[in-house]
């Protein structure tokens, strides 16, 4: 049986999905996630723990290597919390079901997050090209997989992760300081989108 796991990129998908840099309550998913000392930034050390923690997590069974059915276990649980959320995000009365009104007020805040997304110029329409820089993005975790899988082995080792995340957070880390902060995440997430846009 192939064995896989996914790279820092990958995993942020896992852990933020496409939600943009800064979360709504002021303070960015990357650093709900990975600044456990919550001093505005993260070092090395706070996201290797958080690496090693998540793979951790992913491998069921600890023997060092996280499976295909582990991988897709991961998914399923996450994907059920994210139903779980959702719901409880339409649900803006808190009366334990969803009106109508609620329902479509958070299709249209969804659709115009999605536009904005899409609108890679600002120019308040989405070409051809952007929806199709968009359409890319969901093939990205296939490929992932793939470039953790150095040696061509069908498996990832727990240090090939450490690897892939300490590479991951030097691209990030755009003044070699060994710390990140949140306008790096932005400016990098920028950057990223910029590019799938064929940008420079």
């Amino acid at each position: 049986m192939k064995k896989y796991i996914a790279t820092g990129s990958a995993l942020l998908v896992l852990a933020m999905s496409t939600a943009p840099v800064m979360a709504g309550d002021g303070k960015g998913r990357f650093m709900k996630h990975f600044d456990t000392n919550n001093d505005g930034s993260v070092n090395m050390a706070e996201f290797n723990a958080a690496a090693t923690e998540r793979f951790k997590r992913m491998d069921s069974d600890a023997n060092g290597i996280l499976s295909k059915d582990e991988f897709r276990a991961h998914m399923r649980a996450k994907k059920g919390e994210r139903k779980q959320k959702k719901f409880a995000r339409m649900d803006t009365n808190g009366n334990g079901s969803v009106e109508r009104d609620e329902f479509l007020a958070h299709k249209q805040a969804k659709a115009e997050r999605k536009f904005t997304r899409m609108d890679k110029n600002g120019d308040g329409s989405v070409s051809k090209e952007e929806h199709a820089s968009c359409k890319k993005g969901k093939h990205h975790k296939k490929r992932m997989f793939k470039r953790m899988d150095k040696d061509g082995d069908g498996q990832v080792s727990q240090s090939e992760s450490l690897t892939a995340w300490s590479k991951w957070f030097k691209r990030i880390d755009a003044n070699n300081d060994q710390v990140v902060t949140a306008d790096e995440v932005k400016a990098f997430r920028n950057r990223i989108h910029g590019k799938s846009h064929g940008g420079k």
